[in-house]
């Protein structure tokens, strides 16, 4: 009956091991520091004889068996994705998550890594976080609250299975190219919890193999995110990018003659004169500025400025391809105005020519319509 006791007994520490392993690998599973205390009884005859109850944690003299959940290191750094920036901006963001995935308060301490092969580099970077409301959605300046500056020492203490939104802001250069990058790393390594009485002091794994009961060791279990750390060392770490999204404008101005007789040519596009035209006095003169952008943003605020020469009497002008934009400051010239001194200020102002590609740019013109005097 000693031996069918002891199988018994090692059944049930089986079933008890088996049950716990599993929520010890899950975020937020059972608490490190948890004290798990298991009793079994066993109940037999002899010769049809009830016998004494073998029993641990009643009323018999065993021991129950017991063990204390070990502190789980895991935690995640993540991307919310890159961030497009036109040349000059300031105060732009890029947008990390840090999810404590282990199973007890920590801290972190967060760096930088300005990695290199890339294009440019911002300026003046610093790091933020917000305290995420529970909702694991970036919702800054509502539920989220207002960006944290950090401290350079150590984060605030995160519940297992919460997260902080890290955020880098810096300033972008002038004189950028459109699709110019600049690449960086946010590294968060795992501190004891300020609640433990810790000075931003890094976890370090149990080396003195497994005591079953006691103070809940450390087991480094985080995986790695980039080059910048390694797995199970209780880093972890993301990359994303400044992507520059500029305008890329060209401009060019081509003039033909539109009648030899001035026929037509208060009506844009209307139809040109046929055959060889010639620039001779009440000929028709027709000039095009065209605007292309190859870039991967719009273009705003543009300003098209162009004075008439002193042999011209201005007679229309008309825009195609743009969004916006006024002929003002001054206003456009009456039809038939005399250009000599100056007279005749074609002003486009405020006008939008929306992104394109190298290959499929974007155009845009301004068409003006003069005669010779």
């Amino acid at each position: 009956m000693f031996r069918a006791s002891q199988i018994s007994f090692r059944l049930a520490l089986s079933a008890i091991v088996a049950l716990f392993v599993p929520a010890i690998a899950l975020a937020n599973g059972t608490a490190a520091g948890t004290n798990v205390q298991n009793t079994f009884t066993l109940d037999y005859k002899v010769s049809g004889v009830d016998q004494n109850t073998i029993d641990t944690g009643v009323s018999g003299s065993n021991t129950p068996t017991e063990f204390t959940v070990d502190r789980l290191i895991d935690l995640t750094v993540a991307t919310n994705g890159d961030t497009g920036v036109p040349p000059g901006a300031q105060d732009q963001d890029l947008v990390f998550s840090l999810t404590n995935e282990g199973n007890d308060v920590q801290a972190y301490a967060l760096s930088l890594v300005n990695e290199g092969g890339d294009d440019f580099s911002a300026t003046s970077t610093t790091l933020y976080y917000y305290v995420d409301d529970g909702d694991l959605a970036f919702e800054p300046g509502v539920d989220d609250g207002s960006a944290i500056a950090y401290n350079s020492t150590k984060t605030p203490d995160l519940a297992a299975d919460a997260l902080f939104w890290v955020i880098v802001r810096g300033n972008i250069p002038t004189g950028l190219n459109d699709t110019d990058t600049d690449d960086i790393s946010v590294v968060a390594n795992t501190l004891e919890p300020s609640s433990g009485g810790a000075s931003a002091t890094p976890v370090v794994a149990d080396s003195d193999g497994n005591s079953l009961t006691g103070a809940a060791e450390n087991v480094l279990a985080d995986g790695s995110g980039t080059s910048n750390e390694n797995a199970n060392e209780g880093d972890h770490s993301a990359s994303s990018a400044y992507v520059v999204a500029s305008a890329d404008i060209a401009a060019t101005k081509a003039i033909t003659i539109f009648s030899e007789d001035g026929t037509g040519c208060a009506t844009i596009p209307g139809t040109p004169a046929v055959g060889d035209q010639y620039s001779i006095p009440g000929a028709c003169i027709q000039y095009v500025i065209t605007v292309e952008n190859t870039g991967g943003t719009n273009a705003t605020d543009l300003i098209i400025n162009d004075i008439l020469e002193d042999e011209l009497e201005f007679i229309a002008a008309s825009v195609s391809g743009f969004t916006g934009g006024t002929f003002n400051t001054p206003a456009l010239p009456s039809a038939n105005t005399d250009c000599t001194g100056g007279a005749c200020v074609i002003n486009f102002t405020g006008a939008t020519i929306a992104s394109g590609s190298v290959g499929t740019p974007t155009v845009a013109t301004v068409t003006i319509r003069a005669l010779i005097q």
